[in-house]
């Protein structure tokens, strides 16, 4: 990259531009001047003077003004920031079905575990896409996450406690798992489940189903605008899978903003009573 020579080529484009604009306005103070001295007792020479240096003054004015306002921070400098390519990462991330694997956690605090640290890391993938394939809709572990603690401690006899507090705080830390909204207890994300997928586990997920849901949601959007909510039992039979397939698609459309689900008291086992297409789940399945 000629970092040098870039800003010397901009730094002579804008003088050779001020330089202009300074020809120009004396050009036009010297013609209002020629005017001038027919209807003012005033000579050409101090008409021009004056109307030049205010002139002068307002190019100025406006120069530092543009200037202050272009000025590029390090964070707006384009792609390339230190030299390292600037790119849009979140924790959450959603790969679709799952074929393009996150490696979102392995460029944070978990990234220099030790073996031990990682096997613990691992069984926690593991316990955690268990626990939730059960109840996708209401696995919620607290912040501190004793079940889970207690579960690896259990697990892991030979481990001291405080690694397994450690890799817990980095798993956290690293978007395995979320706070739910105005909530205090957390949920897992969808970078747990496609790391669950790659230490083995069976995802219940597939782009066909999610395609469908987001069909009869949208259907009933357009049948009913007013009430577009369709119940869980009625969404299972329309697609056509078993409960626990929808349940998990629907539950990832859910992490998309694409759905959203209601829940009431005395609902049903899945932990949701109905479900209903959002705006931006109108826009993608038109």
């Amino acid at each position: 990259m000629n970092t040098c020579s870039d800003r010397m080529s901009v730094g002579q484009y804008v003088t050779e531009r001020f330089i202009g604009k300074l020809i120009l306005a004396w050009l036009a103070a010297l013609i209002l001047a020629g005017i001038g001295t027919v209807y003012t007792p005033f000579s050409l020479v101090e008409i021009a003077g004056v109307i030049g240096m205010l002139g002068t003054l307002g190019i100025l004015a406006i120069q530092v003004h543009n200037t202050s306002n272009n000025r590029v921070e390090p964070e707006d400098a384009g792609e390339y920031v230190d030299g390292t390519e600037r790119s849009d990462t979140s924790d959450d991330v959603v790969n679709g079905d799952g074929d393009g694997a996150s490696t979102e956690y392995d460029v944070g605090a978990t990234e220099g575990l030790s073996a031990t640290e990682r096997r613990v890391q691992n069984e926690l993938i593991r316990e955690s896409y268990r626990r939730f394939t059960e109840q996708p809709f209401t696995f919620w572990p607290s912040p501190q996450g004793e079940r889970l603690r207690s579960y690896l401690n259990d697990e892991f006899e030979d481990v001291d406690e405080d690694v397994i507090d450690k890799v817990w705080r980095f798993s956290k830390d690293d978007g395995f798992f979320k706070r739910r909204p105005g909530k205090r207890s957390l949920t897992i994300t969808p970078t747990t489940l496609w790391r669950a997928k790659e230490l083995g586990e069976e995802l219940l997920l597939d782009d066909a189903v999610q395609d469908e849901i987001l069909d009869v949601l949208l259907q009933s959007y357009r049948s009913d605008p007013t009430y577009p909510q369709v119940d869980r039992d009625e969404l299972i039979e329309a697609v056509g899978r078993s409960s626990d397939v929808v349940d998990h698609n629907l539950w990832l459309l859910r992490e998309k903003g694409y759905v959203e689900t209601q829940a009431y008291i005395n609902s049903s086992d899945g932990g949701y009573s109905e479900a209903e297409i959002t705006k931006l789940g109108r826009q993608v399945s038109q």
